[in-house]
């Protein structure tokens, strides 16, 4: 590349501005948010996210004691996403007066101030990373944590809308939420997002909101649907791990912006021959949601994160769906929920 790449973008009405020296990722961000309007550089107060690569001259991260901080979140934990075997990357996550600290070890750290809106990051030996994981960890992750600070609250789930009616299919990869996703979506239903849409406290109402990204599918998910299975390898190309497709190149019309959330559906695949619904409390629902939400490591917005959480659930029915074989028909089985 020559020179920074400089990229603006609104998130549901948050300004967000990025230079990076790393090609790679200039052109993951451009991809990742390619339906979000764009921005005009002075076009109003921003949160300034900044990528060096260390051929400049930055230095290497000093480990010596106690100059990290607080260590506050590590892929070492037992109870932890296992990134090295995963994704090839370790990180350590740290508090230090009001910013935190993300140690990828030997490809980079981060400074974030969530405060401020600043993000200031530094790649090294970043090359060897697959570019989808180059995004989503080392920018949407942080990222996210600054949208909560401005009242965007990230969520694992599958959502969709008809009619305003918001669906939430709250769930981790491999619960089935994507072929649910996609199952409804197919049947009128239009999707804010298969995997991370956003929460928005709107003065007593919770909104769901939509983050429009590629959907990715396994092969077992694509021989569900006859028109995933057909399309041509340009439209459901190969991704990272999975293969990918926009939900508008198979089914226009398909996707929608904002609803509010009326059902929870946390799903599990049964192998069963007819999927069914189990009504779950809302204790029982509320504490099947919490740990979905990515986890905020600040004190404010773990708070805030908390009480949006609590109000979505208090104003939606909730259900455990066990996910049958009978895919092509969940449309029914939700549309009566819905009314």
């Amino acid at each position: 590349m020559n020179g920074p790449s400089m990229q603006s973008f609104i998130i549901h009405g948050v300004r967000v501005r990025m230079e990076t020296e790393c090609a790679v990722l200039a052109e993951g961000v451009a991809d990742l948010f390619r339906r979000f309007p764009g921005a005009s550089p002075g076009d109003g107060e921003a949160l300034q996210i900044t990528y060096r690569n260390g051929a400049t001259g930055v230095g290497r991260l000093n480990r010596g004691p106690g100059l990290l901080g607080e260590r506050v979140f590590s892929s070492s934990w037992d109870n932890a996403i296992d990134f090295a075997d995963r994704l090839g990357i370790r990180l350590d996550v740290y508090r230090r007066g009001g910013q935190l600290l993300y140690d990828y070890h030997r490809h980079g750290y981060i400074l974030l101030d969530a405060g401020m809106g600043i993000l200031d990051g530094h790649l090294f030996d970043a090359t060897d990373l697959q570019p989808a994981v180059l995004t989503s960890f080392f920018f949407l992750l942080p990222l996210s944590k600054l949208l909560a600070r401005r009242g965007l609250h990230m969520i694992h789930a599958a959502a969709l809308e008809r009619n305003g009616k918001g669906v939430m299919i709250p769930g981790m990869s491999g619960s089935g939420k994507t072929t649910c996703c996609i199952s409804l979506m197919r049947a009128g239903y239009r999707c804010l997002s298969d995997d991370k849409p956003f929460l928005r406290d709107r003065g007593g109402r919770v909104e769901l909101l939509a983050f429009p990204e590629t959907i990715d599918v396994t092969e077992r998910t694509i021989s569900f649907f006859h028109e995933l299975a057909a399309a041509s390898p340009v439209t459901v190309r190969a991704g990272y791990r999975k293969r990918q497709f926009h939900p508008e190149a198979l089914y226009p019309g398909s996707t929608g912006d904002v609803a509010q959330p009326v059902l929870i559906l946390f799903p599990r695949i049964s192998g069963e021959p007819t999927s069914r619904l189990e009504k779950l409390s809302k204790p029982a629902g509320f504490e099947a949601l919490l740990p979905l939400g990515l986890v905020a490591l600040d004190r404010e917005t773990s708070a805030h994160r908390f009480d949006v959480l609590a109000r979505v659930v208090e104003g939606a029915d909730c259900y455990r769906l066990s996910f049958g074989r009978d895919v092509l028909e969940l449309p029914r089985l939700i549309d009566s929920l819905l009314g």
